[in-house]
């Protein structure tokens, strides 16, 4: 296995750091709705907010 090392001269703050660009919009999209939805349970209670499920068109 190898290994691999890394010095303190290359590490630097989290406010240093670019953000990484995704390339997948759906995933990117629902992680913003997951730390939304994150922040309401937060303060509101875990019971307040959940997952939607679609409905289906009757026929």
């Amino acid at each position: 296995m190898p290994t691999v090392l890394v010095g303190e001269g290359y590490l630097v703050g989290a406010g240093q750091v670019a953000q990484q660009v995704g390339l997948d919009d759906a995933r990117e999209a629902r992680l913003v709705a997951e730390a939304a939805v994150d922040r309401v349970r937060d303060k509101y209670g875990p019971e307040v907010i959940g997952l939607a499920t679609p409905l289906r068109r009757a026929s």
